[in-house]
């Protein structure tokens, strides 16, 4: 899913590629950052051609992960201690090639691939031409800035724009050979599932990036919303290091991804009143199992049971804002069922009547979207070294009508904030829908 957040992190990126030329040799530098209340503390280790950055971590992830850029290989190995695990990504090479559409990640609902608009990244690095001297370096104070800009046709609307202020370095003795792509992001794929968005990058500006000391990044979104982080240098020296601490460790595994190696995000600590990811966060929604004896669109359901009060559940409807893959029709039909109740599938009330349903629920994703909170993951994502997936805000609104009666026993809503996947949001606010309707006082 496409995110302003994402450009965020390209841009990101693209400053890190910047200052990966001009390290040097054999220093031990300390750094503090601070991002929406949030503070982290890391060190970097120079020696020859690698550079090792390890960090206290923010949002409970990042802190377990040290990165080891070896521009000798032109690779960063990504290194966890804890779990006794790394990962390789190779160095980002030039790529000539305009962006095209590619094939999203994820889900689609319907199996194909729309072409969307375009977003255009303009990025400017202006020198102002002051100079000052800082741990017996001359620093130049650089501006940079980048907008991003949304065609009319572009399936994510998504305009923002991102400005820096700092002071960059050279640091002596240090080349690290890396190309910086004219398109790191490539197509991104759109809150629109299936539908792909061109990403054009421009530049302007003469100015040099290098190694930052003080740095104040703030960034504002289309929806009036301002996020800051800055950067301080508490500690610049000479050291004398170890070749084993650029190196990867001895008996290490490698890992399949390198989310594989960070922990989960605690967003509740960084937005009041959110609450934080479950354990299960970070594994993939998964499709209701099957059910037998369910109606299916028409099909008739067998014989009901003695006793058992049966409930045609109506395909919930989607006003959200975001699609969803899973069969939420028969997810929520699962959850009904148990002991003295069956969820059935229907299409209509007329079809649950058929059914011999003694009720039937229809429902509607009145909110399905991504919070603040996860609107800024990607901010966190970077200062961490790894990717955030956004929390969502989910609300579904439903009416429990009796067809005995032809009265309606419950009309609610449930919600949630804490979920990391449309989907697992989705089914997380599902699920309370189906336990306020069978501690209703249900009866046949």
């Amino acid at each position: 899913m496409f995110k302003k957040t994402t450009i965020f992190l390209g841009f990101s990126i693209l400053l890190g590629i910047a200052g990966s030329n001009v390290f040097a040799q054999n220093y031990k530098i300390k750094q503090s950052t601070s991002m929406m209340g949030q503070d982290m503390t890391s060190t970097v280790y120079v020696k020859g051609a690698r550079k090792r950055t390890e960090s206290s971590g923010m949002m409970g992830m990042g802190g377990d992960v040290a990165d080891i850029e070896q521009c000798d290989m032109k690779r960063t190995v990504k290194v966890s201690d804890k779990k006794k695990m790394y990962f390789v990504e190779p160095f980002a090479t030039d790529d000539s090639a305009p962006a095209s559409v590619t094939k999203p990640s994820g889900p689609i609902t319907s199996g194909k691939i729309t072409k969307g608009g375009t977003i255009t990244m303009t990025t400017s690095i202006n020198d102002t031409g002051e100079r000052k001297q800082m741990f017996g370096l001359t620093a130049r104070h650089i501006k940079t800035s980048m907008t991003s800009q949304s065609s009319p046709d572009a399936c994510s609307q998504s305009d923002m724009s991102i400005e820096t202020d700092g002071w960059y370095i050279d640091l002596p003795l240090f080349s690290c050979p890396m190309a910086m792509p004219r398109n790191p992001m490539g197509g991104m794929e759109s809150p629109k599932r299936g539908c792909m968005d061109r990403m054009v990058m421009k530049s302007t500006g003469g100015g040099k990036l290098a190694f930052a000391l003080e740095l104040t990044t703030t960034m504002k979104m289309d929806e009036g919303q301002d996020f800051s982080q800055s950067l301080h240098t508490v500690e610049f020296s000479k050291a004398t290091l170890e070749d084993a601490l650029f190196d990867i460790p001895a008996g290490y595994s490698v890992a399949n991804s390198s989310q594989d190696l960070y922990g989960r995000p605690d967003f509740g600590s960084m937005m009041k009143g959110g609450r934080g990811n479950n354990d299960d966060d970070d594994k993939p929604s998964k499709p209701a199992p099957k059910m037998t004896g369910m109606s299916s669109m028409g099909d008739t359901p067998p014989s009901k049971k003695a006793g058992v009060i049966r409930i045609g559940v109506i395909a919930p409807t989607n006003n959200g804002g975001e699609s969803v893959s899973t069969n939420m029709q028969m997810y929520l039909a699962q959850k009904l069922t148990g002991s003295n109740v069956e969820g059935v599938a229907v299409s209509s009330e007329a079809d649950a009547r058929a059914s011999n349903c003694d009720y039937v629920l229809t429902s509607d994703f009145s909110k399905l979207k991504q919070t603040t909170a996860g609107k800024i993951g990607g901010m966190f994502g970077k200062v961490t070294n790894t990717s955030v997936g956004g929390t969502y805000d989910a609300q579904v609104d439903f009416r429990l009508l009796s067809l005995k009666s032809g009265q309606v026993t419950l009309q609610n809503k449930a919600a949630s904030k804490s979920e990391s996947n449309v989907d697992r949001a989705a089914e997380g606010v599902l699920a309370q829908e189906a336990s306020a309707v069978l501690s209703s006082g249900l009866k046949n």
